[in-house]
């Protein structure tokens, strides 16, 4: 999957999980401005494992501070 797919992807999923319009998201958007809610966590990690076959501990996920640096950890992982 392509760069480009993957931060679709989570854009998609963080709109999902945050309930925000995925319009206004970006790959430099940050995470931690979304919501720091576990049950939103939980939700895009687990989309994030379904979809690309990656395991994100919910504690890491805090460490990603925008969707680009989490397309990084998938990539470097898939």
């Amino acid at each position: 999957m392509e760069r480009k797919e993957i931060i679709e992807k989570l854009i998609e999923f963080a709109s999902l999980a945050f309930k925000v319009d995925a319009s206004t998201l970006s790959e430099d958007t940050n995470l931690n401005e979304l919501g720091t809610a576990s049950m939103q966590r939980v939700s895009m990690t687990a989309s994030i494992e379904n979809e690309f076959d990656v395991m994100i501990p919910v504690a890491r996920f805090g460490q990603f501070e925008t969707i680009s640096k989490l397309a990084d950890y998938i990539e470097e992982e898939a």
